[in-house]
């Protein structure tokens, strides 16, 4: 069997045949470039299986140190190059190319000096340099996309719709503080039952009531509420927390929802009572 060696890469390209030292330069100088191997052009091998590996990583550690410290010195070397030359020469593509193909440039230049792509016990001089140019080439493409970034015309915002619900200030709650949380009364009548139901998603079916109050408490305010029910003569307690900040279901009114540990006795009850007052 020769001892001649073939390398191929993602797109089925051949190179060889080459001496083992040349190949094997080429796989440590080439990252990624090589996905198979072969001697005899047949029996192809993962360039990173164990058997390819091996014979790349055969070496005496000094002469791997003498390796890995010129091949930091070529990195800085190519770096100092790429900080003279403007974005399109860097990444070999028109000076007016489109975003699109300044990435694919990129791309192509970036992954040789990917520090992923480095084996794992590699000298930290070359992880080092194999960093710094990575970065940089990282820079400049996020400049390039920066510069010729678009921007998204803003749609104008149609004029809000009259709402048939009341806009209450905070107040309209009776809020007070309390050692672990605020604390509020609220009165349902035939003209505030609306509550219960009026939201999508905060209404009495999720356990939920939302009001239509300026401002809204932020997300995860704990409360206890107090809803006093003036015709039934009854009061129900409950604790809960904001759980939804947002307009209602027209986008014309803000508030916030409030999630409910309620009683399945006193859901019933809450559920029942706010549909007569709403339907009187």
């Amino acid at each position: 069997m020769s001892n001649d060696w073939y390398l191929k890469d993602s797109r089925g390209n051949e190179v060889g045949p080459l001496s083992r030292d040349v190949a094997v330069d080429l796989l440590r100088t080439k990252p990624g470039v090589f996905v198979l191997a072969s001697k005899d052009r047949l029996t192809w091998q993962p360039v990173r299986g164990q058997a390819v590996q091996t014979m790349v990583t055969a070496e005496a550690p000094a002469a791997r140190l003498a390796r890995e410290q010129q091949e930091a010195e070529r990195a800085l070397f190519d770096l100092d190059r790429y900080r003279e030359l403007a974005p399109h020469a860097l990444f070999g593509v028109p000076k007016t190319a489109t975003v699109k193909d300044y990435r694919h440039g990129f791309l192509n230049l970036a992954k040789r000096f990917h520090p992923g792509r480095l084996p794992r016990d590699a000298s930290s001089a070359l992880v080092k340099a194999h960093m710094a140019v990575y970065q940089y080439l990282t820079e400049v493409i996020q400049q390039v996309e920066a510069k010729l970034a678009v921007p998204e015309p803003k749609p104008s915002a149609p004029p809000p719709a009259p709402s048939r619900l009341p806009t209450w200030q905070l107040d309209v709650l009776r809020l007070r503080q309390e050692p672990h949380q605020l604390a509020a009364s609220f009165s349902v009548t035939r003209q505030t039952a609306f509550v219960f139901t009026a939201h999508r998603l905060m209404n009495l079916s999720t356990s939920s009531v939302f009001f239509p109050c300026i401002p809204a408490l932020p997300l995860g305010t704990k409360l206890g509420l107090s809803f006093q029910f003036e015709e039934a003569k009854r009061v129900i307690g409950a604790r809960g927390a904001v759980a939804f900040e947002s307009a209602t279901a027209d986008q014309t009114l803000r508030g916030f929802g409030v999630r409910l540990e309620l009683g399945t006795e006193d859901r019933g009850f809450m559920l029942r009572e706010s549909k007569r007052l709403l339907s009187a």
